[in-house]
């Protein structure tokens, strides 16, 4: 007997009873024992295994090769634990992780290598199909990310583009001025445009519009020159003098621009089915050097009305026209705020939220009314901007909260109040609302909207504390959505409870195509995230009943109920 039998019997016990398989090489590669553990995970018997080569019982791809742990072993005489493919008698693959020992004579020679095989191919199974769902999972992610994208892609198109034309349209132009650095807008309206829709028909109305935009493309002077197709009758013009030191000679380009299409216009016969057309348009001109930009559009509007009253073809607006008067109306304002805030005269005023699903559920917008001293209701649109810009609009959100939130601290009904970014990052504000929200246990009742048009990306402090309502049970709400850039993005960052779809795509959803795929694409968006959907401006029977065949979720608006103070809602 050698000196490895002798020594292995005195292990026969322990060899035997172990878990794993075990086997012992001589250093030939035969095998010499094997255990019980062994031949039933190879399915070898011990009379097929002893005295065969460990390559042609278990081969494994890289026998007989310089990566042959055997050979590396012999070589090397270190041990080694590695992940190995073995194969048993009937072929099939076993993944093991393979122990081997070398064992050595007191003259540190090889007399053989002792090698223990742990079968984890249910393991290795089960890693493989974990990385097989894990790739379907992240392909079903990647598939319906894209999805989202294209969808949301079609939806900013609709947008941003008038269907009749193909030009950028308003919201397009909006976007374009607020990025531009000195924007220069031009309006130029077709005049008696009606007349020509009621005396033609509105397929030739239509077919004036396309050519008049065709037109207008060709005698732009060149194409840092963007034509948009407005509302209706009107187009607009765009261009961002980037600088001011430039506006002298851009607004005499734009003089020279005005009066170009006005003769231009007028010596062009508009032609259809035999009919010629003339044409007259009057333009109004506006730049911003230094004021906000958003109100441009808006100027650029007064001074083509004004150009209009004057028989004009075009006029630009001048901030000295009409000043003093502004200034006055200002100050007579600010004086009346002030009034009813020190004397408690801002009322809230609820409108029902009609839930399509459940009637007799009933929520409620909260919104802002203003009582002079004579009592007489005033419209928050026109006082909200001057107490923004007085800083007396935290007054009156507070109001609103303390008001609305003690008079339903007892009853069923769920709230919505409006938030503008001015009160998420004033540190009174926002201290106010969750004092009162915990004073009132509120936090299940409420939703705070949030317009969509409100930029929060570079307000941290926003996001964070609309975050914290959220945590604590509070709803919240993307309002007029649709009226701007819908970043769908955006209204999943913040976990959003509820979609209020803008009137601007509600007004004529029973017969515009338009508003009626947007809001499709925007229901369709909703549901798959699970949000909830507002259709505002709900004004007639026909709008109600086309509103719920898109699935909308609730509606809003006269046909449902005027906003009214709560005893009258009670009723």
């Amino acid at each position: 007997m050698t000196q490895l039998d002798s020594n292995l019997d005195e292990f026969q016990q322990i060899f035997n009873s172990a878990a794993d398989g075990m086997c012992v090489i001589a250093r030939d590669f035969t095998v010499l024992r094997v255990n019980d553990a062994f031949t039933a995970m190879t399915g070898f018997t011990r009379e097929q295994a002893l005295g065969k080569k460990c390559y042609m019982i278990t081969p494994d791809p890289c026998c007989q090769t310089p990566s042959c742990p055997m050979l590396q072993i012999a070589e090397s005489l270190q041990g080694l634990e590695r992940d190995v493919t073995l194969k048993n008698c009937a072929g099939d693959e076993i993944d093991c992780i393979l122990t081997a020992t070398p064992l050595l004579n007191p003259a540190r020679k090889l007399t053989g290598i002792l090698t223990c095989i742990k079968d984890i191919t249910g393991r290795k199974r089960f890693e493989r199909e974990l990385i097989t769902v894990n790739q379907k999972l992240e392909k079903k992610v990647t598939d319906r990310t894209h999805a989202l994208k294209e969808q949301e892609d079609q939806l900013v198109k609709l947008l941003y583009t008038d269907t009749l034309t193909s030009l950028p349209n308003r919201l397009r132009l909006l976007r374009d001025v607020a990025k531009s650095k000195v924007p220069v807008v031009a309006l130029v309206n077709i005049d008696d445009f009606e007349q020509i829709n009621n005396f033609y028909g509105y397929a030739e109305g239509d077919f004036i519009l396309v050519s008049l935009a065709r037109l207008l493309l060709d005698i732009l002077p060149n194409p840092a020159y963007t034509l948009y197709k407005m509302h209706a009758d009107e187009y607009a013009i765009f261009l961002d003098a980037q600088t001011a030191a430039n506006l002298p000679m851009i607004l005499d380009d734009f003089e020279h621009l005005a009066k170009h299409i006005a003769t231009t216009i007028l010596a062009t016969r508009f032609s259809s089915n035999h009919q010629e057309v003339l044409l007259r348009v009057t333009t109004g001109i506006a730049f911003a050097a230094s004021v906000d930009p958003k109100s441009l559009v808006i100027k650029a509007d007064i001074a083509l009305r004004e150009a209009r009253a004057a028989r004009k073809p075009y006029l630009f607006f001048r901030e000295a026209d009409g000043i003093d008067a502004r200034y006055q109306n200002n100050i007579k304002w600010a004086k009346l705020l002030q009034e009813a805030i020190k004397y408690d005269r801002i009322i809230p005023y609820f409108q029902p939220i009609y839930d399509h699903r459940n009637p007799n559920n009933r929520h409620y917008e909260v919104l802002a009314r203003l009582a002079d001293n004579h009592g007489t209701i005033i419209s928050p649109y026109q006082f909200i901007d001057l107490a923004k810009a007085t800083r007396q609009y935290p007054a009156i959100t507070k109001a609103i909260i303390q008001k609305s939130f003690s008079l339903f601290k007892d009853l069923p009904n769920e709230i919505s109040i409006n938030l503008d970014v001015e009160d998420m990052l004033d540190l009174q504000t926002t201290t106010m609302i969750q004092e009162q929200l915990e004073k009132y246990n509120m936090n299940h009742k409420v939703a705070f909207e949030v317009l969509e048009n409100h930029s929060l990306e570079n307000h941290t402090a926003a996001v964070q504390f609309l975050k914290t309502l959220k945590k604590s049970g509070c709803k919240l709400a993307v309002d007029d959505f649709g009226s701007g850039y819908s970043n769908f993005a955006y209204v999943l960052s913040l976990d959003f409870d509820y979609l209020k779809i803008d009137a601007s795509l509600i007004r004529n959803i029973d017969q515009d195509a338009n508003s009626q795929s947007i809001v499709k694409s925007i229901v369709a968006f909703a549901q798959d995230m699970g949000i909830k959907t507002v259709a505002e401006f709900v004004h007639s029977e026909s709008v109600f009943t086309t509103v719920q065949q898109y699935n909308i979720d609730f509606s809003q608006g006269y046909y449902i109920a005027k906003p009214s103070p709560w005893l009258l809602n009670e009723k």
